[in-house]
């Protein structure tokens, strides 16, 4: 097995978490000595499908029916509804969908023990499935002191700072970061990231939360530079309500970011409360989390710390070893 397609589906475009995931697929690939091609073109081995659209399904039956293996990634779930408008009335039939898509794979791949147990509730052989980490790349988010310089100077900030990095959608719950903020106006809150038109995302509740935050809140749309974002933060606020892992969370361990998080079945196991992050469930526990962690250095130095061991522990060489395995003991 020596070269794998990572198939670049034309459908698929925009800045988001699978966009994010089939970049460090193929770098993964790469690091362990495997040739990567974003077409289904000879010679190849292996192709690995990302995107949950029409397109791509009808490559990985192309391909199987050429005595390739097939790989699917399980990115797509429950984490649909509150991902854009109409949502919750295409939840059903995308999950019938995303049923089909995910049984014509040779192997699943779930970021997760919880994404494995979700795809298992689609009717998808849980035999069938293995868990492998998304990973992060950490030469992507290292800490950029000319780059912190750079971000707080343009976005303004001049007091210690909370950020949040990823899509302004609701399922993040942009409504609790605006409330938040607005219980904590000695510090700076500020979210990078695209928000998609409001013909496609429309929410009342987030938009009025947007239209009406406090002067301590920023959401700058999308930035160039990653490093720069998260170098520019003292603290790191996620309170998504629904994740199949999180590669942000990742992403803010790698550069040593303190994390406050809500409570979610997906990082069980490897966001440890009080040891890598703080773990909340509610405005007023987020509240008091934020405020501990900035109020105590020694706490905000040990959880940094902590949190950039996981990383390390998630890196892509790590990876795509995983990868490797699961096509060799499938091939062979």
């Amino acid at each position: 097995m020596k070269t794998v397609c990572v198939y670049e589906d034309p459908t698929m475009y925009g800045t988001h978490g699978i966009t994010a995931a089939v970049k460090q697929q193929k770098k993964a690939l790469r690091e362990n000595g495997i040739e990567v091609k974003e077409k289904p073109r000879e010679p190849y081995d292996v192709i690995h499908i990302n995107w949950p659209g029409p397109i791509s399904y009808l490559r990985l039956k192309q391909a199987q029916r050429r005595g390739k293996m097939g790989v699917v990634f399980a990115h797509s779930g429950k984490d649909i509804e509150g991902g854009f408008t109409l949502s919750k009335h295409l939840e059903k039939p995308f999950i019938k969908w995303l049923s089909l898509l995910y049984n014509s794979g040779d192997r699943v791949i779930a970021p997760s023990d919880y994404t494995k147990g979700m795809v298992a509730e689609f009717g998808v052989d849980r035999n069938k499935t293995r868990v492998v980490s998304n990973g992060v790349d950490l030469s992507k988010v290292e800490y950029s002191k000319e780059g912190r310089k750079k971000y707080r100077e343009k976005f303004d900030l001049d007091r210690p700072t909370v950020i949040v990095v990823g899509q302004v959608i609701p399922r993040k719950d942009v409504t609790t970061f605006v409330e938040v903020a607005k219980a904590l106006p000695q510090y700076q809150f500020i979210w990078y990231g695209h928000r998609m038109n409001r013909l496609f995302m429309f929410d009342r509740k987030m938009d009025d939360a947007i239209r009406n935050s406090p002067e301590n809140v920023q959401f700058t749309g999308y930035v160039e530079d990653i490093s720069a974002a998260f170098s520019s933060g003292d603290l790191f606020f996620f309170p998504s309500k629904e994740e199949n892992e999180g590669i942000v969370l990742l992403e803010a361990a790698a550069l040593g970011l303190p994390i406050v998080t809500r409570d979610l079945p997906a990082y069980r196991g490897w966001m440890k409360d009080g040891k890598n992050c703080l773990k909340g469930a509610t405005r007023d526990e987020f509240i008091r989390l934020i405020r501990k962690a900035m109020e105590n250095s020694e706490l905000r130095e040990k959880l940094a710390k902590k949190a950039r061991t996981t990383a390390e522990e998630h890196q892509l060489e790590n990876i795509g070893q995983e990868y490797v395995k699961i096509y060799d003991n499938f091939l062979n």
